[in-house]
């Protein structure tokens, strides 16, 4: 797959790669890589073969967030100009609420500042031992806005605003402690292995099953709890009445492996 400046795009079976690309940098996001990001995850979307994504960063970082030579010339802009410059990357915190399949973060170092939301914007947040997470945006001006929304739902309140007042990272092993990552590989070789492993889990699993429950799992956990209840209630309906329930029901009566059709938007 070609066209692509900042990212590196490729399909490995059934799971969709998408890695930053610019070593040399750590990654920076960018508007351009933002953009390509989002183009990317559509594009797997899109695909049938494709049951869950990998979104990780070439060299020894995963990403180290805003291109901080872009930030500098903020001050110099319109104000409408500098209020839209992060609208690829709100765009793409968007579009994760309402993502058809999986999305694994594989964390292969530092992850700071828009690369720690890049993570947190994941559904399953896999790290090597060597990985920290930080936001360091107080020690250059700057407040991390943009990730508030997806990090408090995954990160202690308290946890949450200590770092993004202090700029502290913590590492691996506290990220894991307070729930914001799922698992910690000990080097790189192990982190592909436990992709590889999750990957294989998300491809044994309803593609409608997991797309409509993934939304309204969002939608639920926002709720208060009697009004999620009745919610519910109501978003049972397209899979008590739709095909996959019988294919599964069929095929674990049967002992067989249920050959699930894919998903489509359009028939729920």
């Amino acid at each position: 797959m070609s066209g692509w400046q900042n990212i590196l795009v490729e399909r490995d079976g059934n799971l969709g790669r998408i890695t930053l690309n610019r070593p040399q940098a750590r990654n920076p996001l960018d508007n351009v890589t933002a953009k390509e990001i989002l183009r990317a995850m559509e594009q797997h979307f899109a695909d049938d073969a494709v049951r869950s994504i990998v979104i990780t960063g070439a060299g020894d970082a995963f990403c180290a967030g805003g291109d901080l030579r872009q930030m500098n010339q903020f001050r110099d802009m319109p104000a409408a100009e500098a209020l839209d410059w992060p609208s690829a990357i709100v765009a793409a915190h968007k579009r994760m609420l309402t993502a058809e399949k999986p999305v694994i973060a594989a964390v292969n170092g530092p992850a700071s500042a828009g690369g720690m939301g890049l993570a947190g914007m994941c559904d399953v947040v896999l790290a090597t031992q060597s990985a920290t997470f930080a936001m360091p945006e107080a020690k250059i001006g700057l407040f991390p806005m943009i990730i508030v929304a997806q990090l408090s739902r995954s990160i202690p309140r308290k946890l949450l605003l200590e770092m993004m007042m202090t700029g502290d990272a913590i590492d691996a092993a506290e990220a894991h402690r307070v729930g914001f990552v799922n698992r910690v590989a000990t080097d790189l070789p192990d982190l592909e292995a436990l992709v590889q492993s999750y990957a294989k889990r998300f491809a044994r699993v309803s593609p409608t099953a997991v797309a409509l429950g993934r939304r309204t799992f969002t939608l639920l956990s926002d709720m208060p709890a009697s009004q999620a209840l009745d919610a519910a209630q109501f978003f049972n309906l397209p899979f008590f009445l739709g095909d996959d329930l019988r294919e599964g029901a069929n095929a674990f009566l049967e002992k067989r492996l249920p050959e699930w059709p894919p998903y489509r938007s359009g028939d729920n």
